[in-house]
Formats: C-alpha cells, sequence, structure tokens
C-alpha cells in the first residue's frame, strides 16, 4: 500500500492496471472504494492487515461503477467485512444485474459484445451481484468520510466521483485517466455514453476543479498538485474554449 496524502491509500499490491484506495477517517474508522478484480479480496485484506488496518473497522464500501474491474471482489468482501455498500442509485441495476455492463454503442463495441459476453463466464472474469445497501445521489455530503458525490455519467450510467472540499483531493473512478501524465476520457470502447462523459468532464471542470489539488484515478498515476487546473485545461481542450 502506498500513501498518497495523509490518510489516502492506494492498495497497489492490486497491480498499475486498476487502482482501489482505502480513506482512514476516524481513529480506526475505513472507507474503502473500490475494490478490484474477481478475487482481489485475498490481496485487499491482507494488504490492508500488513499495514496494520482491521478490516473490521472498514464502515463503508464505496463503488464509483459496476465494472469488472472496480466491483469484481466487492460480493465476498462484503460477506468478510459485513461493511455496507453504497453507489449512486442509477448505479443499482447493474450492481444487482453486472451482465447488463456492455461496451459502447459503436461498431467495434457491437463487434467485441459476443466475446465480452463469453469473457464474462470465466472465473476470472465473473462479477458476483450485489445488493448495495445505500443509494447515493448527485451532491450528497458523506458526513463521516468528508465527501461529496458528483455524478459523473458516461462511462457508466450511474458513474460517481468523490471529493474531499476540506483535505482537497478528488478520487475520480473512470471518468477521467492520466495515461502516460496526459488526462483523457474514459475507455472509448466501453463508453456507452460519450456524450455524457465529456458533460461529466466539464462539470468538474467548472463546478469543482477550484477546490481540487489533488487528484486519484481508477486507471493512472495520481495528480498530486495542480490536479483542478489540469482538468480545466483538459475540458478546454475537448470544449475548444478557455480554461478560464
Amino acid at each position: 500500500m502506498q500513501e498518497i496524502l495523509p490518510g489516502l491509500w492506494d492498495i497497489n499490491e492490486l497491480g498499475s492496471v486498476v487502482h482501489a484506495y482505502l480513506w482512514q477517517w476516524g481513529k480506526t474508522d475505513l472507507t474503502l472504494i473500490d475494490c478490484g478484480m474477481p478475487g482481489d479480496e485475498v490481496k485487499i485484506l491482507a494488504a490492508l492487515r500488513g499495514h496494520g488496518f482491521d478490516p473490521a473497522h472498514i464502515r463503508r464500501i464505496l463503488i464509483t461503477h459496476a465494472d469488472v474491474d472496480h466491483m469484481g471482489s466487492l460480493k465476498a468482501l462484503k460477506q468478510t467485512v459485513k461493511a455496507p455498500v453504497a453507489c449512486h442509485s442509477v448505479e443499482k441495476d447493474l450492481l444487482e444485474h453486472p451482465r447488463k455492463r456492455q461496451p459502447a454503442k459503436t461498431p467495434a463495441g457491437y463487434a467485441i459484445r459476443p466475446l465480452y459476453a463469453l469473457i464474462g463466464l470465466l472465473p476470472p472474469f465473473r462479477v458476483a451481484p450485489v445488493r448495495p445497501d445505500q443509494l447515493l445521489v448527485d451532491g450528497q455530503d458523506l458526513r463521516e468520510e468528508g465527501f461529496t458525490v458528483i455524478h459523473t455519467p458516461g462511462h457508466t450510467p450511474g458513474h460517481i466521483s468523490l471529493l474531499h472540499k476540506e483535505k482537497r483531493f478528488l478520487i475520480v473512478g473512470d471518468a477521467l485517466a492520466n495515461r502516460k501524465d496526459k488526462l483523457g476520457g474514459p475507455a472509448v470502447l466501453f463508453t456507452p455514453d460519450p456524450f455524457n462523459a465529456q458533460r461529466s468532464i466539464w462539470k468538474l471542470a467548472k463546478k469543482y476543479a477550484d477546490s481540487i489539488d489533488t487528484v486519484v484515478f481508477g486507471h493512472g498515476v495520481p495528480i498530486l498538485s495542480g490536479g483542478g487546473e489540469r482538468i480545466k485545461q483538459h475540458a478546454a481542450e475537448i470544449y475548444g474554449t478557455s480554461e478560464n
């Protein structure tokens, strides 16, 4: 595990392809944000214990979106730590029915759908359905953790990002990615609604960027400072406007 900011940990035992995070918000209180691929519960629990965290102190599991690499081990973790699962109200259907998740509505997306469906049957990629305990909405404050929920749809209908205004960091999920130190949107092939994916980036830039220094991603290395300005710049590149 790597501490990015005081209390915010990247569970890097999962590797560099996808990230899950641990937020320590009380003396011993913990929140898990996303949980990797099916089977990753073993690595996550071992990582927590190895760094002195008691998994029984996880008070909530927050899911940014219902992709195999973000909720793959959710059912196993929920059963183990007995913590409530929270997601956006719109994402509830995908958590409960993971096989409804589909690639983009493009020729390439339609072409890979049979293979995508087949891969989803294989044990390393088979996602167990989970009924969320708490349904979140845009702008909701999670007072315990200090997060503000930001609905950032496009990659999935109920995708969320989590802003900690006091500590000035954003857990952006897959609404943005940091590929080779260059900001970009979510993976095109798995983004059924690219229009709203871009609108979500615009929303982050215009409404929240001034409250952001650090940005951590589902995919890519963190931006430790100046993250809000980077988001503004990327939104300006998308829409061909001034970042201000």
